[in-house]
């Protein structure tokens, strides 16, 4: 298999996502928040961050970095602290989540907590019954953070 074959199209489809956020993300947020709030003020930093790290990633693109940090089309395995136990996880798009199947919207409350951790990273996520700590074990992007249509 050629992996070089395999990172362009992971490059594409982050260079995708950039040129998405930078033409959409007013209109995006207007979607998912439509009244000024802390949520939305929360997820304009985030998305700013996010195109911010996609900018560093693609200007020195390797498949190292690629699965270092977690992006929207990345899988990540995370163990519980808690009980030793570990489930898989995808970040995606809102329109593409699939909570059955584990395909975790970025805009989630999760979804934004593990957006661009790092690798082998602890954290310490809120969940409604108090928290949680994980520990990220792996991350592979699988190009599931397709743009498409968003609505």
């Amino acid at each position: 298999m050629n992996h070089s074959l395999i990172y362009e199209g992971s490059r594409t489809q982050l260079l995708q996502q950039l040129i998405y956020f930078d033409e959409e993300k007013i209109a995006f947020l207007n979607q998912y928040f439509p009244v000024r709030s802390k949520d939305r003020s929360n997820a304009e930093t985030l998305l700013s961050r996010y195109c911010s790290e996609l900018e560093q990633l693609l200007t020195e693109f390797n498949g190292e970095d690629l699965n270092s940090q977690v992006f929207i089309g990345s899988q990540l395995q995370l163990r519980y602290l808690d009980d030793n136990t570990t489930d898989i996880y995808t970040i995606v798009f809102p329109n593409q989540a699939e909570p059955n199947d584990n395909k975790i919207s970025m805009l989630s409350p999760i979804g934004m907590q593990l957006l661009l951790a790092e690798l082998g990273s602890t954290c310490q996520l809120a969940i409604p019954s108090g928290q949680l700590e994980v520990k990220i074990e792996s991350i592979k992007f699988v190009n599931n953070g397709e743009v498409g249509v968003l609505i």
